[in-house]
């Protein structure tokens, strides 16, 4: 369960130096490890903490665009409801760059938020804005 205030964002361990960061910056913003956030411990598997953050109602941020082709991980994405931050092309970003590219687009990240209350979806979150994703559950 989260406590101490309601928590609206994941970011998983793919950046945790971006979680970190996020939660330093935003009160509604958990990672693995986060003190508010006991489910999710560091180095949990995906497929382990997908259906918690799912539960929970938790918007995820990942730079790992594979959760939403990687079989086991898709499944639990549409079994779960999970609403998910794609950082598609953050591979090649330094930390600070992804954030950068993050609150550039926070407000166009909330627009889509609320124009999909409610999971299962993916979006990629890029330089020129917020896109639907596909998941797909075959390998």
């Amino acid at each position: 369960m989260v406590t101490g205030g309601k928590a609206r964002f994941f970011v998983d361990e793919s950046d945790l130096a971006l979680g970190r960061c996020l939660a330093l910056a935003r009160r509604d913003v958990v990672h693995p490890g986060h003190r508010r956030l006991s489910e999710v411990p560091y180095a949990m598997l995906d497929q382990d903490w997908l259906p918690i953050v799912g539960r929970l109602g938790l918007v995820v941020i990942t730079r790992d665009k594979r959760i939403r082709s990687r079989p086991v991980e898709a499944r639990r994405v549409l079994d779960f409801g999970v609403r998910g931050l794609v950082l598609t092309r953050a591979g090649d970003l330094s930390t600070w760059d992804t954030l950068t590219v993050l609150v550039r687009q926070w407000s166009a990240i909330e627009t889509f938020i609320g124009d999909h209350p409610t999971g299962p979806w993916l979006a990629a979150v890029t330089r020129e804005g917020v896109k639907p994703l596909r998941v797909t559950t075959r390998g």
